[in-house]
């Protein structure tokens, strides 16, 4: 690209992870299980909170929510730690945390939520960021098609 300027585009990466304490040291461990990136704090936010519910609904499903086992095979129980999956399913559905992220978000600080469970914490995060235009993938160009043989209904191929 000569004479041209690289456009700087606006972008949020939202992320889920998982982190545990590494037995016998103050170190932790931690794994991406999930992430977006999209040019909205919204979209990010939007995407973010069906990851929160779809951690939940894999950590602990809601018993009457269950569709794909028999009729009361699950039932509720009461947690003796911390109930996690409960907690992000309130996040999730809260219009007050999701206002609270957007307005972190618009200061362009990064949003951070953690939710503790037996033996990990689960995070929920989203940072701003930006990329390049010319960082920015074209769409594949259509191929070309060509006519083969000479069959009374063409038979097209594509070229290499």
């Amino acid at each position: 690209m000569t004479g041209l300027t690289a456009v700087i585009l606006p972008a949020y990466v939202a992320e889920v992870y998982a982190e545990w304490p590494v037995k016998e040291t103050h170190a932790t461990a931690a794994t991406r299980l999930a992430a977006f990136e999209c040019i909205s704090a919204k979209f990010a936010l939007r995407w973010l909170r069906g990851e929160a519910r779809r951690l939940a609904d894999r950590i602990d499903p809601a018993p009457k929510q269950v569709s794909w086992g028999p009729p009361r095979a699950f039932r509720p129980i009461t947690p003796t730690g911390p109930d996690c999956a409960p907690m992000l399913r309130s996040w999730a559905d809260s219009e007050r945390a999701a206002a609270d992220a957007l307005e972190v978000l618009g200061t362009r600080h990064p949003f951070r939520a953690a939710f503790p469970d037996t033996g990990a914490t689960y995070v929920l995060s989203i940072w701003f960021s930006t990329a390049r235009s010319e960082d920015i993938r074209e769409p594949p160009v259509a191929p070309a098609v060509q006519r083969v043989g000479t069959l009374t209904a063409p038979l097209y191929a594509d070229t290499p």
